[in-house]
């Protein structure tokens, strides 16, 4: 059964939010391998939401120490999840790709360090 974490984490800064979510466009699968699908969504200039999917509890469970890891690093300053099983889901099928080609080609939100 489908499983979904959502994750509210708080940055110390924009510049640790963006960055972070840089990390996480370009490298999801490896470092959430299980991972089927991923949206963050600004919440205010130093927040966001996180919507993971994942094959069933045991595949999430697997990636809260993955999460952990991840969020032992610096900019972090809380994380707050609320989890549970699909219940109902809904995907435009015909517009699906079209969105996943978009999000996948996301600039960076940081400009590049000179």
């Amino acid at each position: 059964m489908p499983y979904v974490r959502i994750n509210m984490v708080d940055f110390k800064s924009n510049e640790d939010m963006l960055k972070d979510m840089d990390t996480l466009q370009s490298n999801m699968k490896s470092l959430f391998p299980e991972i089927r699908l991923f949206i963050s969504m600004e919440a205010s200039e130093t927040s966001n939401v996180g919507i993971a999917v994942y094959d069933d509890k045991e595949a999430a469970d697997r990636a809260v120490e993955k999460r952990n890891k991840h969020m032992a690093g610096e900019g972090f300053s809380d994380n707050f999840s609320h989890e549970g099983k699909v219940i109902a889901f809904y995907a435009e099928n015909e517009k699906i790709e079209n969105l996943v080609r978009v999000c996948h080609h996301l600039p960076p939100l940081l400009p590049s360090a000179k």
